[in-house]
């Protein structure tokens, strides 16, 4: 099985879409600019919503990481995605309070060395594309928890999946419809990753 994350959640009707589907892992973006940005209000709002055994993931670029843990020690956030140029300085900071991190990185970068608890392979900023997945290292040389992310729909999950053997898969943009999250692709593609094609 393949666990999943489904990412950039911004509305508190995204929290009951999550309970039905279960994914493994939700997200939501705290990083400003974005289209799925959150105020704080929401993201309370959708994390006292969500199932509990769901853990959220707060999304954030080149911000405080004192912030991060307020989030963090509030249990606002159970983990923080890192989507910048954070240094390991800020992973290890990070970990030293035991806060999961998910360190993103260019799908060069597979193997770079990380405290961080997974390493997520994206091709740019949430860019909403796939790269070449052949570039990804086979499994064997891994030495992170690899989650694959850029442009994973409900028609290339699957070969995503066989392709890469990647360890998590993350979506944002490939579970809505029009931009607003659909209840039907979220479930496709939670079925896919957990390969429960009896639902």
């Amino acid at each position: 099985m393949t666990k999943i994350k489904l990412c950039g959640n911004f509305r508190v009707e995204d929290a009951d879409f999550l309970n039905k589907v279960q994914p493994d892992m939700a997200g939501i973006i705290f990083a400003p600019g974005h289209r799925r940005t959150v105020n704080l209000a929401t993201a309370l709002a959708i994390r006292q919503r969500l199932d509990d055994n769901i853990p959220l993931y707060g999304v954030f670029i080149n911000q405080n990481v004192m912030d991060m843990l307020t989030f963090f020690d509030n249990g606002l956030i159970q983990g923080v995605q890192l989507h910048g140029d954070e240094s390991e300085l800020e992973v290890a900071l990070l970990r030293e309070k035991n806060v999961p991190v998910i360190q993103v990185v260019k799908p060069q970068q597979a193997l770079i060395k990380t405290s961080a608890n997974y390493v997520l392979l994206d091709n740019g900023g949430g860019s909403g594309k796939t790269f070449d997945w052949r570039i990804v290292p086979p499994k064997p040389l891994r030495q992170n928890v690899l989650m694959l992310a850029g442009g994973l729909t409900t028609h290339n999950l699957q070969d995503a999946i066989n392709q890469v053997q990647p360890d998590w898969v993350d979506i944002s943009s490939g579970d809505e419809i029009a931009g607003i999250k659909n209840l039907e692709k979220m479930r496709i593609l939670v079925d896919i990753a957990h390969q429960q094609t009896d639902k």
